[in-house]
């Protein structure tokens, strides 16, 4: 595997290096047959042949570029993520490209093909719900790849640092649950990838597991923003006043969720409880109960999986998982209503 080069389309064209470059460029003032044409287009084709936009005088050396694609840029989980990542591969003497793909699939298509056509020397991705699709172009040239966070669904063999999400969800009900919430809101984001919508499955299924019905999870599904988790907690409150607990799933909500509350002045915990997966900074300096994901351990171990697979110490086309565990971070912002409860059955 590799990038396919014009000398390589024109030995299976049977024509020369330049010629395939004046017919794949598209360039006027010389001859070419239509054959030759048709021959040169479906060579390239065949062996995936892509431009490439870097100095050509480096014909298949390292440029000591890496790219790294998140979906998010305002979401301090990825913030921290590259920055963890690219003190590791800076120091490794690389140079990095970062985008944000604003979680749109056709974009990240677009930069994933650009980083290819730049040629280097390998990607860290968090994929977008067609990020298998993708991510095809690199697994045809064997480049270098970690998948962060989110899985590619139907591919069997890459490399990835994932999250335990299904963790962070039974760490957060649990925790609720000894508190005595247990009626509680979760503000959820319909994603469409899987791994996410385990932190859901995590929450009702906990809840289950501990005797509770369906019902003592009242769930608010809105788009991933400060608005969604704003209209998320008002819907959940004025539906439900018996939620004594409010779960938000994705940090991104939780701030607009915490800034419905205050604006209505619904006291924090003493009206409701408040607890979000993800540990954003205005979370640590308010002392919110939150589950701490790991996120810069996450971008080191992608940085060190990425290496060994340039350096050849991993097979680019092979498969291995980290999965990063997180840990709960108590705050003032969960109530103990269990101990009023205890207090109230011996009187």
């Amino acid at each position: 595997m590799g990038y396919t080069t014009l000398k390589d389309v024109a030995e299976r064209a049977g024509t020369t290096a330049s010629t395939v470059s004046y017919v794949l460029n598209q360039k006027q003032g010389r001859y070419v047959s239509e054959e030759m044409r048709r021959r040169v287009l479906e060579a390239a084709e065949e062996l995936h042949y892509i431009k490439s936009y870097g100095a050509s005088s480096l014909k298949g050396k390292s440029r000591r570029l890496l790219s790294i694609l998140v979906p998010q840029f305002e979401n301090q989980f990825f913030t921290r993520l590259i920055v963890a990542a690219e003190k590791i591969l800076m120091l490794a003497g690389y140079d990095l490209v970062i985008s944000n793909t604003d979680d749109n699939p056709e974009k990240e298509k677009e930069i994933i093909e650009r980083m290819v056509g730049q040629r280097v020397d390998g990607i860290i991705v968090t994929p977008t719900t067609k990020g298998a699709e993708n991510t095809e172009i690199l697994r045809r040239v064997g480049l270098p790849m970690v998948v962060v966070d989110r899985p590619l669904t139907g591919v069997s063999a890459y490399h990835r640092v994932a999250t335990d999400n299904y963790g962070f969800g039974v760490e957060a009900a649990e925790y609720l649950i000894r508190k005595g919430h247990t009626h509680i809101g979760y503000v959820n984001w319909d994603s469409e990838i899987k791994d996410l919508e385990d932190r859901h499955a995590a929450i009702v299924n906990t809840y289950r597991k501990h005797g509770f019905d369906e019902s003592s999870v009242a769930v608010a599904c809105k788009p991933f923003s400060y608005q969604g988790g704003y209209d998320a907690t008002k819907e959940i409150l004025e539906d439900h006043p018996e939620v004594t607990a409010l779960c938000y799933g994705f940090n991104m909500q939780a701030i607009g969720g915490v800034s419905y509350l205050n604006e209505k002045g619904i006291r924090v915990p003493d009206d409701v409880s408040v607890m979000l997966v993800g540990s954003p900074d205005w979370a640590t300096i308010g002392h919110f109960c939150h589950i701490d994901m790991g996120d810069s351990a996450i971008g080191e171990r992608a940085a060190k999986v990425l290496l060994e697979e340039i350096d050849g110490k991993l097979p680019v086309d092979g498969a291995s998982c980290f999965v990063q565990n997180g840990h709960l971070v108590e705050g003032s912002s969960v109530k103990d209503i269990a101990i009023n409860s205890k207090q109230e059955e011996k009187r």
